[in-house]
């Protein structure tokens, strides 16, 4: 499919990570509305920013049911909460917020009932995996035997991918996957990357793996059948990606979305944003209808 980029002046209405630190990075969330014209190119049709604040607001995660968007923002403060973005009125609000802890990484369980989230804990360096009712209430950490949770994606009603940061922090990633019922958690790999992502209709999960530091992967594992289905190699440096129509991958890479699949290995650019406000973007995620493109833009340093 031809990909072209429509500026155009009117704005449509509406895996940072969780390694322990003292400063998040400043970054701010874009909207980008996509569209099919009539040659049949897919375009960007309009695009909007959705946060104004100038320290952390990251990890967009789409509610499809609340027509919103579960994002993290510290709000000027050192303090980390989930926020709900309405995409009908353009209101955020905040959904979740913990004494003494910070929270990362929001979604919505697969029933629809539990916010999850990492939570980083006073001391620092614990990060627990959670889930809190989302109409208000208590919440519990799941595995509350493991501390070191970096990231994660849910598979299914019971089965959730961890990426566990390990011990001392941030020395070699690896990749489990667990079973909420039965405590059961299984190592997949180890020297991975802090990007996970689950095909939409298929028992397929997307991660990346690095051999070294040039030589990444993304690797795609069959998680019922337990087997490996094959590798995209990535550019240097590059690992942020989501997961889009027919399983083809969109990487963030140097201002650009460029795209490849195991059918199709071969990068090539879809987008170029170079000469756009959020030209310097790293993380990105569709919309459950593959309509919007949530983008994670930073100042300075890409974290």
């Amino acid at each position: 499919m031809k990909i072209i980029l429509l500026t155009i002046l009117t704005l449509f209405g509406f895996y940072y990570r969780s390694f322990s630190q003292d400063s998040p990075p400043s970054t701010d969330i874009w909207l980008l509305q996509l569209k099919t014209n009539t040659a049949n190119s897919l375009i960007v049709s309009n695009y909007k920013k959705i946060t104004d604040n100038p320290g952390y607001d990251n990890q967009p995660f789409f509610v499809p049911s609340l027509n919103s968007i579960l994002y993290v923002s510290d709000k000027n403060s050192t303090q980390t909460d989930i926020y709900q973005f309405d995409l009908a009125t353009g209101i955020s609000k905040r959904v979740l917020k913990t004494e003494y802890y910070k929270e990362y990484s929001p979604m919505i369980s697969y029933d629809g009932k539990f916010i999850s989230c990492i939570n980083i804990e006073p001391d620092g360096t614990s990060q627990r995996f959670w889930q809190f009712p989302f109409s208000a209430g208590i919440g519990k950490p799941l595995f509350p035997d493991i501390t070191d949770v970096g990231y994660y994606c849910w598979l299914d009603e019971e089965l959730v991918s961890l990426i566990r940061i390990g011990k001392p922090e941030n020395t070699n990633l690896s990749i489990s996957i667990a079973n909420i019922s039965t405590d059961v958690v299984q190592k997949i790999d180890d020297q991975v990357g802090r990007c996970i992502q689950k095909a939409r209709n298929r028992d397929i999960m997307y991660y990346v793996k690095k051999y070294d530091s040039i030589d990444w992967k993304i690797r795609v594992y069959d998680f019922e059948r337990n087997v490996y289905k094959g590798e995209i190699q990535l550019p240097v440096g590059q690992e942020d990606f989501t997961v889009g129509p027919n399983d083809v991958i969109w990487l963030s890479s140097n201002g650009k979305i460029i795209e490849a699949s195991l059918q199709n290995p071969q990068w090539k650019t879809v987008f170029d944003f170079s000469t756009t406000p959020f030209k310097n973007f790293y993380r990105l995620v569709y919309s459950p209808e593959f309509n919007i493109l949530a983008i994670v833009s930073y100042d300075g340093k890409k974290p």
